[in-house]
C-alpha cells in the first residue's frame, strides 16, 4: 500500500479523493494539503487523516512516501523538486510543464533521486485506448497514416483559475484538454516533429483551439478542443490497412480493409485509479509505469511548440 499525500483539492483533486478513497488496495491518502485549510481539513476529515495548508508538513510526514499534486501546473516543476528533495514519490496532474526546460527540471530532480514520477495522462489507460495501441504495435492497422481526435465541452466554460488564464493556458482547450490526445498520439506513433496552432476568441477567450501535427514516422495528425459547446468526443486512427474509432469511453469500432466494421465493448475503467495504482506498482517495483521520462518532456516540449506556433501564425518544430 502506497501512502500518499493530496495536494490540492479543488475540483478535480476531490475527483482524485473519490477514485481512490475506500476503492484502491493499492493507494492510501494519509495527509491532505491545501491552500485553504479549512476545505483541507474538510476533505481530510472522512478519511481520517490530517489537513493543512503547506506542502511542508507533507514532505516532513515521514508516513507520507508520495505525492500525488492537483495543483495548478505552473507550481508543478518546484513541487516535484521539492518533493524528490524530500525523499518523495510525485504523481503529478497534467501537464506537468508548457515548457521543455521545466519538464526536463522535474524529471532530472526525479532521476537524481532515484525516485518515481507519475503524470495524470488518465487517456492511456482506457480501453479501447490500450486496443487501439496494441492495434498499431502489431501492425493490424498497417502503416499509420492519420491520427484525428477533439474534445469539446462545455464544463469549464464558467469555471475560473489558471484554465482561462492566458499566462497558464496560452493556447485554451489544447492545455486542459487537448493535452490528452498530444500525449495519446504520442505514446501511439511516437515523438511529433512539428505542430500548426491556430485559436479563436469567439464567445469567451481561446474558447476554440486547434493543431495539425506531423510525427517523426511522417503521419499526420489533427486535435481540436472547443470549451463552450456540448460535449463532444472524438478519436480515430487510420492506417494503410485499415482504421480504429474510440465512440465511447467503453466502445472501439475497428475497420479493415475488406472486411465489415466490427465493434467492441470493453468493461469500464476508472482511468484516473488505474494510471496512479500504475503509478504505486512502479514504486513498489511490480511493474514498470506506462510512461518513459523522456515522453513526459517531450509532452511538455508539443505545448511549448503549440504556444509558440499560436503567437506566430505558423508551423513550429519541436
Amino acid at each position: 500500500m502506497l501512502n500518499i499525500a493530496m495536494v490540492g483539492v479543488g475540483a478535480w483533486g476531490r475527483s482524485i479523493v473519490a477514485s481512490l478513497h475506500d476503492k484502491s488496495a493499492k493507494v492510501r491518502i494519509v495527509r491532505v494539503v491545501d491552500r485553504d485549510a479549512a476545505l483541507a481539513r474538510q476533505v481530510a476529515a472522512p478519511l481520517g487523516c490530517e489537513g493543512s495548508d503547506a506542502l511542508a508538513d507533507a514532505l516532513a510526514d515521514e508516513h507520507v512516501q508520495a505525492l500525488v499534486l492537483a495543483t495548478p501546473h505552473l507550481e508543478h516543476v518546484d513541487q516535484v523538486v521539492a518533493g524528490a528533495a524530500a525523499g518523495k514519490h510525485v504523481f503529478v496532474d497534467k501537464p506537468l510543464a508548457l515548457r521543455r526546460t521545466e519538464a526536463q527540471r522535474a524529471v532530472d530532480a526525479i532521476r537524481r533521486a532515484g525516485l518515481q514520477l507519475g503524470l495524470g495522462h488518465n487517456q492511456r489507460f482506457g480501453s479501447p485506448q490500450a486496443e487501439v495501441k496494441r492495434l498499431l504495435d502489431e501492425g493490424v492497422l498497417g502503416v499509420p497514416m492519420h491520427l484525428e481526435g477533439n474534445t469539446s465541452h462545455d464544463l469549464l466554460a464558467d469555471v475560473t483559475g489558471w484554465r482561462h488564464d492566458p499566462g497558464q493556458a496560452p493556447t485554451g482547450g489544447l492545455v486542459h484538454m487537448g493535452s490528452h490526445l498530444l500525449d495519446l498520439f504520442c505514446d501511439w506513433v511516437g515523438p511529433a516533429r512539428s505542430i500548426y496552432v491556430q485559436t479563436a476568441d469567439r464567445t469567451m477567450p481561446r474558447d476554440a483551439a486547434s493543431a495539425l501535427l506531423r510525427f517523426a514516422c511522417g503521419a499526420t495528425g489533427y486535435v481540436g478542443a472547443v470549451t463552450v459547446t456540448a460535449a463532444s468526443r472524438h478519436l480515430q486512427v487510420y492506417g494503410s490497412r485499415g482504421w480504429a474509432r474510440v465512440t465511447a469511453p467503453g466502445t472501439l469500432q475497428v475497420g479493415l480493409r475488406g472486411e465489415p466494421v466490427r465493434t467492441q465493448e470493453f468493461e469500464p475503467v476508472d482511468t484516473v485509479r488505474a494510471n496512479i495504482e500504475c503509478f504505486a506498482d512502479a514504486v513498489a517495483g511490480r511493474a514498470p509505469y506506462r510512461f518513459g521520462l523522456e515522453q513526459m518532456v517531450h509532452d511538455a516540449a508539443v505545448l511549448e511548440a503549440a504556444t509558440r506556433s499560436a503567437a506566430s501564425g505558423r508551423p513550429e518544430e519541436v
